[in-house]
């Protein structure tokens, strides 16, 4: 397929200059906001003061060092002087977001309708997406679904002939009808973007790479029940770990994917076998390109008090009616989480300081990726599966009863995936909420209270392993402006997941009986699948 510029619409044999950076410079060099705007990753290039000739020894001339440059001594000259204005610079922050397909494209809208609520009502929270997100942008195989996104009406003001190239899976592959609940289809059409050295990150997609590689880490949201989130997110993983990422980091950049899992009243009985059978394979075959998946159970987030569902205003206007109510949870969990690596120096004016610990995001998953049997002929190690809670208590003051009640108010009503906690590996927990409360709270996290709470035998159960290896349990605390009550969240390491055991034996007897093509996929995907559901409960610590 023939490159497109993004600026002009131009395909490579219509450019003049042999390349696209030569033909953005040719044609767009007089348009230096476009070239920013459009291509930010070639601006440098583009406006690059052309190599001075070699100067001829008869002449006699030497070259003098101009501003900016190395002189013999090997230092520089003026350097830049930096901005002020940090929450501008993608350096650093917790997240590059991707929506994958019609829910991860929904989530993207409610996160950024979230920004907007509380930047209309003036609240400094806003400031946690603002200095949280890298950067972000929806992809998906379905033209129709993308136009409805709040991304695409309102904050990219793009027409259809937009978001083709901007936005689209396959770009030139299909019809832009989506990829119809074969997950085999997304795979194919996200791989014809990158065939003949394709590389839509750089040539066509608003995904910067930049900003990509500027961030703490890179979060795709997506489901796995249709086709595009559940085929395509894996191999865009895979393609940004090999075309975006730094291929010399001692450490990897750490990817993570948020999962909707499908719900037994709807998709289940709509679509029978077919839902199940794509859970698995897209569990799996996520598993091995991203480090950690965090598991969203549409029948958890139905059910979840109203207390930890937050205002987001305008909502019904981007959101379908059954999706509304059930991503509020999942944005505020997503909230906490990019709350605690927000740097308090970004608050200049000080009104609003997030003061504790911070934890990156690697804290979350590679305590326990130690815990993992050590074979070194394995080809890859699954992610970790981050059973994800959040509890609230609006309590007037605390004490170890009091803390009781929030644990349980997290680990049973307000779990956001159906699992069993005394099965999980241990966990990674963020209690946060106002000063004048964690000051109390603040004693029981020090002498290890909370933490000794989440592992009683009606919890996490942290006493009864058979193994060498222990139950660890992770608490970490932040005082946080604007909150009136305190706040429980966190993630359970590789529990057992019932909604999963189900999709599994579902699978499971497909490969060992089927005689289709669905089949026949299932076991192309098989190794994959029992890698990641070998490391689910706690038996299976090493």
């Amino acid at each position: 397929m023939s490159t497109i510029c993004k600026i002009c619409m131009k395909r490579a044999d219509e450019w003049d200059g042999d390349s696209l950076v030569e033909h953005v410079r040719n044609a767009h060099g007089d348009e230096p906001a476009s070239v920013e705007q459009v291509y930010p990753d070639l601006e440098a290039e583009v406006f690059a003061e052309p190599e001075p000739d070699e100067p001829d020894a008869e002449d006699g001339l030497g070259s003098g060092a101009g501003p900016g440059s190395v002189d013999a001594g090997g230092s520089r000259g003026p350097a830049e002087t930096p901005s002020d204005d940090l929450m501008d610079d993608p350096y650093g922050k917790k997240w590059y977001l991707v929506g994958v397909g019609g829910a991860g494209n929904n989530i993207l809208d409610a996160i950024l309708l979230r920004r907007d609520t509380l930047e209309a009502n003036n609240e400094r929270r806003a400031r946690i997406w603002n200095g949280g997100l890298a950067g972000y942008g929806p992809l998906n195989t379905n033209v129709s679904e993308l136009e409805q996104t709040y991304y695409a009406q309102e904050e990219k003001e793009y027409s259809r002939n937009d978001l083709l190239p901007n936005c689209i899976i396959g770009f030139g592959k299909h019809d832009y009808a989506g990829a119809g609940y074969r997950w085999d289809i997304g795979k194919k059409l996200v791989e014809a973007d990158f065939a003949d050295d394709g590389d839509p990150f750089r040539e066509r997609w608003d995904l910067r790479k930049d900003r990509i590689q500027d961030s703490q880490a890179v979060m795709f949201v997506h489901s796995v029940t249709k086709g595009t989130g559940c085929g395509s997110t894996p191999v865009l993983a895979e393609k940004i770990r090999e075309e975006v990422l730094e291929d010399d980091l001692v450490v990897p950049k750490p990817l993570f994917s948020s999962i909707v899992i499908p719900s037994k009243g709807t998709e289940y009985s709509e679509f029978g076998g077919r839902a199940k059978v794509n859970g698995v394979v897209g569990l799996a075959r996520a598993s091995r390109t991203v480090d950690a998946i965090i598991p969203f159970d549409n029948n958890r987030l139905e059910n979840v008090q109203a207390d930890i569902r937050p205002r987001i205003e305008r909502l019904e206007e981007y959101n379908p009616p059954q999706y509304r109510e059930i991503n509020k949870p999942l944005v505020a969990f997503l909230e906490a989480f990019t709350m605690s690596s927000v740097p308090q120096f970004l608050d200049r004016d000080a009104t609003m300081s997030i003061m504790g610990d911070v934890f990156d995001p690697a804290d979350s998953f590679r305590p326990v990726q130690d815990k993992y049997e050590r074979d070194p002929d394995s080809e890859f190690t699954p992610a970790v599966i981050l059973a994800p809670v959040l509890g609230r208590s609006r309590a007037s003051s605390f004490d170890r009863s009091k803390l009781e009640i929030l644990v349980r108010n997290a680990l049973f009503q307000n779990k956001l995936a159906e699992f069993d906690p005394t099965t999980a590996w241990g966990g990674t927990f963020l209690v946060y909420g106002p000063e004048e409360k964690m000051e109390e709270v603040t004693e029981f996290v020090s002498d290890g209270t909370l933490a000794n709470i989440i592992g009683d035998e009606q919890f996490l159960d942290a006493g009864n392993v058979s193994g060498i290896e222990s139950v660890d349990i992770h608490v970490k605390q932040l005082v946080t402006p604007y909150l009136d009550d305190v706040f429980l969240w966190g993630t359970l390491w590789n529990p057992e997941l019932p909604s999963l055991e189900e999709m599994y034996d579902h699978a499971q007897r497909l490969k060992q009986e089927g005689n289709s093509q669905q089949a026949e996929n299932v076991r192309d995907a098989w190794e994959h699948v029992e890698a990641l559901f070998s490391c689910l409960g706690r038996e299976n610590m090493a």
